[in-house]
């Protein structure tokens, strides 16, 4: 009886159609990426590179500074000897830079102030610093002196006192590297 009633049920009405597959697409590709993720990578490389490029800068200039400073009393001789060569007519030149690489070789070697300060200013530091004795302060002070009549008195100098006053820079930067060689012998204990 069920199979008599299926039978004879109704038809059912046609399906209506169904969408047309010559609109349907192919799939969609989707980039990995971004294009925010993109510049966001871009901006972090460019970052990580200029801080690379950055600290290589950095190390080469400490490193060049630290072996000029290391050195201090070779070019403060060299800057004597460059003035005794360059300035054979000009007197007053000769004591700029001959005081100047003095005053320099203090200032980086010892670090004690000695550019931008007068003669007297500068003289006035050395008496805190307990590495001078009293000769050599009297020999500096001498050469600041005689520099300090050539540069502002206009005193003119001889050949004899040329070489005087470079081998006495001499001799004062010769002294204090000696003072500072014996100063750690001094201090190790027995």
């Amino acid at each position: 009886m069920f199979l008599a009633q299926i039978a004879n049920a109704p038809q059912l009405p046609d399906l209506p159609p169904g969408p047309s597959l010559d609109r349907v697409r192919g799939p969609i590709e989707i980039p990995p990426y971004e294009p925010w993720q993109i510049g966001v990578m871009v901006t972090l490389a460019v970052l990580v590179l200029g801080l690379l490029i950055w600290g290589i800068v950095r190390f080469i200039r400490t490193r060049s500074s630290r072996s000029q400073s290391e050195l201090p009393h070779l070019t403060a001789l060299s800057e004597l000897k460059t003035a005794a060569e360059l300035t054979k007519e000009d007197d007053e030149r000769f004591a700029v830079l001959s005081s100047l690489a003095l005053r320099r070789y203090f200032e980086t070697g010892k670090g004690i102030a000695a550019l931008g300060r007068t003669s007297r200013e500068f003289l006035q530091a050395l008496d805190r610093q307990p590495q001078i004795n009293p000769e050599a302060r009297s020999s500096l002070t001498e050469f600041l002196e005689h520099c300090d009549r050539v540069k502002f008195a206009q005193a003119s100098l001889t050949e004899a006192e040329r070489n005087a006053l470079t081998e006495s820079a001499t001799a004062l930067i010769a002294q204090f590297e000696q003072a500072v060689e014996a100063t750690p012998q001094e201090v190790q204990p027995q």
